[in-house]
């Protein structure tokens, strides 16, 4: 697990992101904003879960 520390309003950058397939996806965004909540940029054919979402089907 990386962890990583970010000031309010600033963002991560995850690149080399890959499909099942091998092709390319654009970049993954993640923006922090100041009021506690994050946005995520990414393709459309990535999945993006909460997990608590996905440990209801455990």
């Amino acid at each position: 697990m990386l962890i990583l520390t970010r000031k309010p309003n600033s963002s991560i950058t995850i690149t080399n992101v890959y499909d099942e397939n091998g092709q390319k996806l654009q970049d993954i965004e993640i923006n922090i904003y100041s009021d506690n909540r994050i946005g995520i940029v990414a393709d459309g054919s990535v999945d993006i879960y909460r997990s608590e979402i996905l440990e209801l089907g455990d």
